[in-house]
């Protein structure tokens, strides 16, 4: 249960490494503030807008989407669906799903008090007034550790994972929102979550929170 009074307008955005603990930080950051956590619902909401699956708008908007992030985000039965026959040739729809993200992300922030993990809100925000852009990274070991604990994969495929994901999110942000995905720089909050651990993470986020309300 959320244990204080959210204060107005205040964005979180938390990009992260893959295997990085995102969704397990992102949701005890909205938690522990009273906000609404932004994840698989965005995929919903464009995908009801388009007139598809929120499977195929994952498949679409993120081809470096793994196996276990479908399941995490609840998109489906594990198994990744095929696109549709009766879709729209791959470049047009794919940039009509980027378009209908961005937009549902800019129409969420208006309401504030939300944490919207990925899809590169920070940069589709911008300089937007009461956002707080978090950047959440970890050792490749400890990724990989973690993430075979959680699913059971074998090393060899999570270590591919982490390569086609992370370097999928790379490619993105550089070539459709000019920033450098993994550089400090481009957020507010940049944590090694493997020195903090989860909790510590979380917590350093709500005090950066603070923060900015304070100065706000």
């Amino acid at each position: 249960m959320p244990h204080r009074e959210a204060e107005p307008n205040v964005i979180v955005t938390i990009s992260r490494e893959y295997g990085a603990a995102g969704l397990a930080v992102a949701d005890g950051v909205a938690n522990a503030l009273g906000y609404e956590l932004l994840t698989a619902d965005l995929l919903k909401r464009v995908a009801a807008r388009l007139g598809t699956s929120p499977e195929e708008v994952a498949e679409r908007a993120s081809a470096e989407l793994s196996l276990p992030e479908r399941v995490l985000a609840g998109l489906g039965d594990g198994t990744p669906e095929l696109v549709s026959a009766q879709s729209p040739p791959a470049g047009e729809f794919d940039e009509s799903v980027r378009r209908e993200i961005e937009r549902a992300i800019r129409e969420r922030a208006e309401g504030g008090n939300v944490v919207i993990l990925g899809r590169n809100a920070g940069a589709v925000l911008g300089a937007r007034a009461g956002l707080l852009r978090v950047f959440l990274t970890a050792p490749l070991e400890w990724r990989v550790a973690r993430i075979i604990a959680s699913f059971g994969s074998s090393r060899a495929q999570v270590l591919a994972d982490i390569e086609r994901i992370d370097a999928g999110r790379r490619k993105v942000a550089k070539e459709r929102y000019k920033v450098q995905w993994s550089d400090a720089r481009s957020y507010d909050v940049a944590l090694d979550v493997s020195r903090v651990g989860i909790a510590g993470a979380v917590d350093l986020v709500l005090a950066a929170v603070r923060a900015a309300e304070v100065s706000a």
